[in-house]
């Protein structure tokens, strides 16, 4: 269908929408969300490595076959190594059932206080390690401590420390780790020259990480800090059991698992509130399909390696507030567009999605009363299906903004039924499409239903709802933006299988 649909004319395209849409939807997500990476982009100090070790295949053995594989397996088991320890930072599940990988990062980032370091971060898909008793937790110490083991010394003063070396899982809930094959395969990867930092390996490394997603998930970017030139690495992934509520190591509360690697100099605890700020806009804003995964985990890495550049006042040491105020507020605008960017590839790549949908609420009391209110529109599962049948059904946008949980505030806020506002609004990169009002002070709105085809026929849908102050009469301004996905039969395809 796409080759025939090549040689047609934009203006023939133009009068069928739900054509495009098709074309659009059906074309390989690999074609157009992997895009290429530029050697120099990558952070300096970092070397990784990836290996295929049967790890699903091991705690999941397949019926035996005469059949010759078709292709190579995917990478399962991956590793990165900083040259020198490195300041760094976690957000984590807050489900009650955390995995024993988050259980321990979170246990060796406390120990550590406020000037963590790590050296090396390991990375499994293929099984979670989640829900597998104290012996899971065992496991991971176990291999944790084999490749602290294997490493070479550190360019640092004192002994290794808990936190030298992380670990985080993604895969099958309810089974303990494989560790002979993953202790051969940690051997491979610390074997001659298997660690390498190219695009390709980076790119391999992305691979590792995925479960159900069908494209791996790597950007980076450069930025200056003073006289540096820094760069940042980013590779995260999630198709399906998304709806994050990440906290820093101190809250206990397929996953989403996400890695952000960069040679600037920021120091610990510097890095850890960047990374909170980052993920509370991004990652605790997105949902695919509303479960809140027991692994759900991001880490940030900073060695410090960036080169020094002829421009630029000298920066000395790791940055921090008190140190280098406005330098810390550039990289944190930097990893959050960088976390944003991410979060959006998570919803693109939804499980069976086909539409990319935006919740923007805005003049609620707090960001706390908006996000609630934004997060009960993109989980509720009528919304999610009219977005699928391109539908502009106001009436289930109200009824899910209607039922949120609203935190309380000081003094009390909450929605007024008869001053809230609801449009479907253009993505930034249509043209020739008008908002359609479809609710304003309350009242329903005549809706031009081939305008709103139009508008909803586009993989990108745009939501607004402004609820004008609710029961405030001044200073409710607030704002959130949360990002979601449609429900298709794909979806249920793909979760109805046990074996996913």
């Amino acid at each position: 269908m796409c080759a025939r649909l090549a040689r047609w004319s934009a203006a023939e395209l133009a009068l069928m929408p739900s054509l495009q849409k098709r074309m659009h939807s059906t074309m390989n997500k690999a074609d157009r969300f992997v895009v290429p990476v530029d050697r120099s982009t990558l952070p300096r100090g970092y070397l990784v490595a990836t290996t295929y070790a049967g790890i699903k295949k091991a705690i999941s053995p397949a019926p035996a076959t005469d059949a010759a594989p078709q292709h190579a397996p995917k990478p399962d088991l991956t590793l990165l190594v900083s040259s020198t320890p490195a300041s760094v930072a976690g957000t984590f599940t807050s489900n009650k059932f955390q995995a024993a990988p988050v259980v321990h990062a979170t246990r060796a980032l406390q120990a550590q206080g406020p000037h963590a370091r790590a050296r090396a971060v390991l990375v499994n898909s293929g099984c979670a390690n989640a829900v597998t008793g104290q012996g899971g937790y065992e496991d991971t110490e176990t291999l944790v401590k084999e490749l602290q083991k294997l490493l070479p010394a550190g360019k640092h003063n004192g002994p290794d420390t808990a936190s030298d070396v992380l670990m985080m899982s993604t895969g099958v809930i309810g089974v303990r780790l494989p560790l002979p094959q993953m202790l051969r395969g940690i051997q491979h990867l610390m074997r001659g020259h298997v660690l390498q930092s190219n695009p390709e390996a980076w790119l391999e490394m992305a691979r590792a990480f995925m479960t159900t997603d069908t494209f791996p998930k790597l950007r980076t970017r450069q930025f200056k800090l003073g006289n540096r030139l820094c760069s940042m690495a980013a590779i995260d992934k999630g198709a399906g059991m998304i709806h994050p509520y990440m906290t820093s190591p101190g809250g206990l509360h397929a996953t989403l698992l996400g890695m952000f690697v960069t040679d600037a100099p920021v120091a610990t605890p510097t890095l850890q509130r960047c990374l909170e700020e980052a993920v509370r806009e991004s990652f605790n804003c997105i949902s695919v399909d509303g479960d809140m995964s027991t692994n759900d985990t991001i880490l940030a890495l900073a060695n410090g390696q960036a080169p020094v550049i002829g421009t630029g006042s000298p920066v000395e040491g790791e940055i921090s507030e008190r140190t280098h105020p406005e330098l810390v507020n550039i990289f944190a605008e930097e990893l959050k567009a960088m976390s944003i960017e991410m979060a959006h590839l998570i919803v693109r790549d939804g499980e069976g999605a086909e539409k990319f949908v935006q919740v923007h609420v805005k003049n609620a009391g707090t960001y706390e009363q908006a996000h609630a209110i934004a997060s009960s529109i993109s989980t509720s599962a009528l919304v999610k299906c009219a977005m699928h049948g391109e539908d502009a059904n106001w009436g289930r946008i109200l009824c899910a903004a209607g039922y949120a949980a609203v935190p309380s505030s000081s003094p009390a806020w909450s929605l007024d039924p008869t001053k809230v506002n609801v449009s479907f609004v253009p993505p930034p990169n249509a043209s020739g499409l008008s908002p359609i009002h479809t609710l304003k002070n309350g009242v329903p709105q005549h809706v031009d239903e081939v305008k709103a085809a139009e508008l909803l026929a586009q993989e990108d849908i745009y939501i607004d709802m402004d609820l004008q102050g609710g029961s405030w009469k001044e200073g409710a301004c607030a704002e959130a933006v949360f990002w979601t996905c449609d429900f298709s039969k794909e979806y249920i395809a793909i979760n109805g299988d046990y074996r996913t």
